[in-house]
């Protein structure tokens, strides 16, 4: 079970040699599997990454070792009639699927990087399979390939516009892991942000679309860093460094400005969901418990739910919950200065 409801209780005091402590020990989080409003979703396979559609009436996410398959396709939940259907039939897997619109879709699949160089991708990295970039239509038909670079393509952030929608994603090229743009009217891929011993993924955009937010690793170290990137001015800061292993990136559609996550803080066992507000630079949990929980994404209803992965005898499945309205006091120690725009 889940721990139950309650505030921010006391907090672990860092000292000398006692770096290996969490500080989010003694925090009490609302219990999702008890919030009222709380559903589980899937049932069947061993599912991740939900997307919620515009309206919030659909999820799309990845399912892996079902009957009929074993490798990761797309499903989508339609969550009035509680009823799924499979999206994709790839020869390889299919995964990171976000809704471009009520009909299309974009996702990344193995299928031809393994088809084209099956000697050179026989053994891969698991984090970063050989894959390519596609959009369809919302039934898996009328497949449109965007990327043909060796290597990985996938995590796509799909940013709408009238006259140039662009595509962020994470590419690893060679050793090189970074942040790429796909602008989808003249489908050049540019750079955004790579570097030598850093790899970087997990691409967020805040709901205004000036900025991207990304997980940085620092490959000498291991730390892991937060960081915010003006896409105008090119301008990176690190919003928060050194608290453990980071994932699965989301800022909330409606104001304030918030950014969700999936954490393995320093000190836990568990991966957690927190929340960071950027303009209060308040770090809250969201929901932790004897369970990791992966992949939140927020709708744009009022009141917000959140679609998430549980992680439970060795599969994931997914949850929707209400947002925690009173998430207790920040977990930073004292107000810092204000980020300036």
């Amino acid at each position: 079970m889940m721990l139950k409801s309650g505030k921010l209780a006391v907090l672990v005091v860092f000292m000398g040699g006692c770096s290996h402590l969490s500080v989010t020990k003694d925090v009490l989080t609302p219990d999702f599997l008890l919030a009222k409003g709380t559903k589980q979703v899937t049932f069947l396979g061993d599912n991740d990454h939900p997307r919620f559609s515009e309206d919030a009436t659909r999820i799309l996410y990845v399912s892996r070792n079902r009957g009929s398959h074993k490798g990761a396709q797309i499903y989508e939940m339609d969550l009035n009639k509680n009823k799924e259907r499979r999206v994709t039939f790839s020869d390889g897997d299919a995964f990171d699927a976000v809704y471009v619109s009520e009909s299309e879709i974009l996702y990344a699949s193995t299928t031809d990087e393994i088809k084209e160089s099956p000697l050179l991708n026989k053994t891969f990295n698991k984090e970063f399979p050989p894959s390519d970039l596609y959009m369809s239509d919302a039934y898996g038909n009328n497949i449109l390939r965007l990327t043909q670079q060796p290597g990985f393509d996938g995590e796509p952030l799909f940013l709408p516009h009238a006259t140039r929608p662009s595509i962020y994603f994470t590419s690893r090229r060679g050793d090189l892991a970074g942040i790429y743009k796909l602008d989808l009217k003249q489908v050049p891929v540019s750079l955004i942000s790579a570097q030598k011993e850093k790899e970087k993924r997990f691409p967020a955009a805040t709901p205004d679309k000036t900025r991207l937010a990304w997980v940085e690793k620092d490959l000498k170290s291991e730390e892991q860093s937060l960081v915010l990137f003006k896409l105008k001015g090119k301008i990176p800061f690190v919003l928060k460094s050194g608290e453990g292993q980071y994932r699965d990136l989301f800022f909330a559609p409606r104001p304030p400005l918030r950014l969700f996550y999936s954490v393995l803080r320093k000190g836990e066992k568990q991966y957690q969901i927190e929340v960071y507000d950027i303009e209060k630079q308040c770090t809250q949990v969201v929901f932790k418990g004897k369970d990791s929980l992966f992949s939140p994404v927020i709708s744009s209803e009022n009141p917000e739910r959140m679609a998430f992965a549980r992680s439970f005898q060795d599969k994931r499945q997914i949850y929707i919950a209400p947002v925690p309205t009173d998430l207790g006091p920040c977990l930073e120690p004292a107000p810092q200065a204000t980020i300036k725009e």
